[in-house]
């Protein structure tokens, strides 16, 4: 039997988190030099909260916390597993989730384990896990799942997001590209997407939300004309009232793409780094 291991910046729906054949390993966010881990030992709000005044960091899972995924799926009765990443080229997760399956398997020997770096996040990641389930549910192997994955992240997968702030990507030194193309202009909206290389990658900005979701839309309708859609998805931070109304203007904008469309909050490893405001979109082409 196949199961699938992933990390909590995959962001997959809760209905999915709940299966059995399921399993979500959550990464860590540091708030004064203290651990937390996402959705389990800290909320979405009081991460939000904590933001207003202060900056939080992000860490890798537990190496423990990982290896006991694995003895759990394998305690279910799965022999075959499929693991599924946040971008290798935005943290270092997906290495760690290979070097302890390769440790787990040296110690059980009866098992067989995927490993597919989706080279995205959020919602980007979180299709291709559905794309796996529904590979599954037709009955695929392991293999044959894993390597249409393979080949799909990336290219076929193109994700854009609306970042509301700069700062908390200034502070953390993670804003790579997006550091000539903003400058020091804390006040404009990047349009971001996610490059091959699983890394952020500047495609648009301006100095208003509504106009900067416009862009983002208009990119991702650009990247998928004339093709097939297998799924879309859009992902958000945050609760306000601006955030909300511009996330049902997108869905509204969206909505014929596909009728399998993924929606939810995005992960906290992803709000430490954006602040709540953050609006996001994806789509899984074929």
């Amino acid at each position: 039997m196949i199961g699938i291991i992933c990390d909590s910046v995959v962001d997959i729906p809760q209905e999915f988190a709940k299966r059995d054949d399921v399993f979500v390993v959550p990464i860590l966010v540091i708030l004064e030099g203290k651990s937390f881990r996402e959705n389990l030992e800290i909320s979405k709000k009081e991460i939000i909260d904590y933001l207003e005044n202060s900056f939080a960091k992000t860490s890798l899972p537990y190496p423990n916390d990982v290896m006991d995924a694995y003895r759990e799926m394998h305690k279910r009765g799965y022999d075959e597993i499929l693991v599924l990443n946040l971008s290798s080229g935005l943290s270092g997760t997906h290495n760690l989730f290979i070097t302890m399956g390769e440790q787990f398997k040296s110690e059980v020997g009866n098992v067989q384990i995927e490993y597919v770096d989706s080279l995205s996040l959020s919602g980007g990641a979180a299709m291709l896990f559905y794309k796996a389930l529904k590979m599954k549910e037709r009955g695929d192997s392991l293999k044959v799942i894993a390597s249409d994955l393979k080949k799909r992240a990336g290219s076929k997968n193109p994700v854009f997001f609306v970042i509301p702030t700069v700062k908390y990507l200034k502070e953390s030194g993670r804003i790579g590209k997006l550091e000539g193309f903003v400058g020091q202009i804390l006040k404009v909206k990047p349009v971001v997407t996610i490059d091959r290389k699983g890394t952020f990658a500047p495609v648009g900005r301006a100095r208003l939300m509504k106009k900067a979701v416009e862009t983002m839309v208009e990119r991702l309708l650009d990247a998928v004309k004339g093709k097939k859609i297998f799924c879309v998805a859009l992902y958000h931070s945050g609760d306000d009232p601006e955030t909300l109304s511009l996330v049902s203007w997108v869905r509204e904008k969206m909505k014929h793409l596909s009728e399998a469309f993924l929606t939810g909050e995005v992960s906290s490893g992803i709000l430490v780094h954006g602040g709540k405001g953050i609006i996001g979109v994806g789509a899984l082409i074929g």
